[in-house]
């Protein structure tokens, strides 16, 4: 049966798995094997799956390495941070190069001058820190300095009913009330609830923090009629009124929250930044619209402040077409409830503190300076080269480039750049083990014997009371496939390497 039986021309063309005919997927290859090389008579009489299995992959893996072609690359534009990530399967680099506007590749070379070491951080002593442990739960009484928005008799209530003092229990309730500027419509507006505690993060570097909140989903509440004292100034319209969601963060901010209270501007007032969640710059948990619960942040590195503060924003858009009189606006309300605050060390303690994890002040000045190949200063007419006319000696080849330079941080998985390199597109062409997914698992035909060679050679390697001279048979076997392989995937053609020593000063003749 012909390869292509089940495989139409039609089927081929307009699919998208063009040239996948040169290579054999390792589920063949373990397959083939099995049925061939396993059995009575055979010269493995009986092994297991499994172990065909592992041996074909550590296979792909060592031929990937030094035989098969590399053809895995990733492209991007480079940020003001002058690094990259390491692709998740990579292995090693083959090249790392930028590309011109014509869309061609410059290389990069590396440099063995400049690295991104681990910064200690130090006293002013210049003793080392140790990080040290933070396990802290925070009632949220007054006592435990606690700092409010001034709007708090109205709209920040601690505690279940006293809306003024009310500070003995661990459940914050935030009442969120619309406010009234008058009768005039479009004057309804919603306040940008706050309150937050300043913590000092001095030797801890690692933290995860956690909270259980509750939120509520948009609805309808009634507002009924009902006597006022001052009914002329405070009218009362009965009726359905929308309630908007309400959201509550809770996070790290490296600085206080904004006094200003509302969530929309104003004529008369500027609107809150306290809602954008952008103000938590550090980590944050956020419940909204009928959620609630425990939640966990992933852990935040904090190694960098020495002081943050733990804030707490509640937010209900309050959206009336109709500007909500003082009488109403007394009687609508949603409310949202945050207790348990806690946050805790995540990093090691008692092992050495550092100012900044990601970048030392070695790889800051390294990707600050502008390098010396950038200067633009060879004229060697004017007064200062001109007289050294051939005397210029000492250039090291390893800097005699414009290219820019390079080199790889594996403590943190990415690739450093000179200044040079910001905002160009760099390619990385890097070799892989060929195992990171499924549909990559595969072998090239010019290679498929070799793998053969290769799982014989491991599976009689590993097995007992098998002959010396059978195992240093399927050895000698196994590198003389592997020495074809590689000069099969070459890729040599005689035409091509004729067109190129024609440049050469040797005539070449056929």
């Amino acid at each position: 049966m012909g390869l292509l039986d089940n495989v139409t021309q039609e089927s081929y063309y307009e699919g998208n798995n063009y040239g996948s005919y040169q290579f054999v997927s390792l589920e063949d290859i373990i397959n083939q094997f099995m049925a061939v090389y396993v059995g009575d008579e055979k010269i493995i009489n009986k092994i297991s799956r499994t172990d065909v299995a592992f041996w074909a992959q550590r296979g792909l893996a060592e031929l990937s390495f030094d035989t098969f072609k590399s053809i895995k690359a990733q492209q991007i534009d480079v940020p003001p941070s002058l690094t990259m990530r390491l692709p998740q399967d990579y292995v090693n680099y083959t090249q790392i190069s930028y590309v011109d506007s014509s869309g061609i590749k410059h290389p990069i070379y590396p440099t063995s001058d400049s690295s991104n070491p681990f910064q200690i951080q130090q006293e002013e002593d210049g003793s080392y820190v140790y990080p040290k442990a933070l396990a802290d739960s925070f009632l949220l009484n007054k006592n435990n300095g606690w700092t409010r928005n001034n709007k708090g008799n109205l709209n920040l209530i601690i505690g279940q009913n006293d809306l003024i003092a009310g500070f003995d229990t661990d459940e914050l309730t935030i009442r969120h009330r619309p406010t009234n500027f008058g009768v005039d419509p479009g004057q309804t507006n919603s306040f940008v609830t706050y309150c937050y505690k300043e913590l000092s993060t001095t030797d801890v570097s690692s933290i995860s923090l956690s909270a259980s909140a509750t939120t509520v989903a948009a609805g309808v509440q009634n507002v009924a009629l009902y006597e006022h004292s001052k009914p002329q100034m405070n009218p009362i319209t009965p009726g359905n009124y929308v309630t908007p969601l309400s959201t509550v963060r809770v996070g790290l901010s490296t600085q206080p929250p904004s006094s200003d209270l509302y969530l929309n501007a104003t004529s008369q007032h500027e609107a809150s930044t306290n809602a954008d969640p952008d103000y938590f710059d550090v980590g944050y948990l956020q419940w909204s619209g009928a959620e609630s619960g425990f939640k966990t942040s992933d852990p935040i590195d904090i190694s960098q402040y020495e002081t943050v503060y733990l804030t707490i924003i509640g937010i209900a858009d309050w959206q009336v077409n109709d500007a909500v009189p003082k009488g109403i606006s007394e009687q609508l309300e949603v409310a949202s409830t945050v207790s348990g605050i806690a946050l805790e060390s995540t990093g090691e303690i008692g092992v050495l503190g550092s100012t900044n994890i990601e970048v030392s002040s070695t790889f800051t000045n390294f990707k600050s300076i502008t390098p010396a190949e950038n200067s633009n200063n060879d004229d060697y007419e004017d007064d200062i080269y001109w007289p050294n006319e051939g005397e210029r000696y000492g250039l090291d080849p390893q800097r005699a480039q414009v290219n820019g330079s390079f080199y790889i941080d594996n403590r943190l998985g990415k690739i450093n750049f000179s200044s040079n390199i910001s905002g160009k597109t760099v390619i990385l062409d890097y070799i892989s083990d060929s195992l990171g997914t499924d549909g990559e698992m595969q072998v090239h035909k010019f290679a498929e014997e070799a793998m053969y060679k290769w799982i014989t050679y491991g599976v009689l390697s590993t097995k007992s009371n098998v002959p010396e001279m059978i195992v240093r048979r399927a050895k000698k076997e196994k590198f003389a496939s592997t020495r074809q392989a590689k000069l099969r995937l070459s890729n040599i053609k005689l035409k091509e390497i004729t067109q190129v020593l024609r440049g050469k000063s040797k005539q070449i003749k056929h």
